[in-house]
């Protein structure tokens, strides 16, 4: 699907943005790991210095992540992304709801990464796809 690209590009673009002007510059979320990592400090109500700039990274992953999607695919249409898994032969489905807020997302980053310990290697878009394939499925 011609959306697909788009929405990495997107993402791509959306990684390199600063998280905003009284942040620096948050670091860049490439693996699963990272992204579980950083979502689980967003999740927490910690005001540390170091947990601010995860929470940073966590966020603007996933909104590019979520905005990437919302700009590729008309509201509620169901999106497929491909070439995922070790042999990028395997792809998901998925259908946004009409807002998904940061927090949320981020919540199920953390909810969904412990039952699949195999993706923690793989790209940080793998684990969010996967995520949102588990929490918005396509209809059959």
């Amino acid at each position: 699907m011609k959306y697909v690209s788009k929405l990495a590009a997107l993402v791509a673009v959306a990684s390199m943005l600063p998280a905003g002007f009284a942040l620096a510059q948050a670091p860049r979320i490439t693996t699963g790991a990272e992204l579980v990592s950083a979502c689980t400090v967003a999740a927490s109500a910690s005001a540390e210095a170091d947990d601010r700039i995860a929470r940073a990274s966590c966020h603007q992953f996933l909104a590019g992540l979520a905005a990437g999607v919302y700009a590729s695919v008309e509201a509620g249409a169901p999106l497929i992304v491909r070439r995922l898994g070790p042999g990028m032969d395997e792809e998901v489905c998925f259908r946004l709801p009409e807002q998904l807020a940061f927090e949320t997302f981020a919540q199920q980053v953390v909810a969904f990464a412990p039952e699949h310990p195999e993706l923690y290697q793989r790209t940080a878009f793998e684990m969010g796809a996967r995520t949102l394939a588990a929490n918005y499925p396509c209809p059959e």
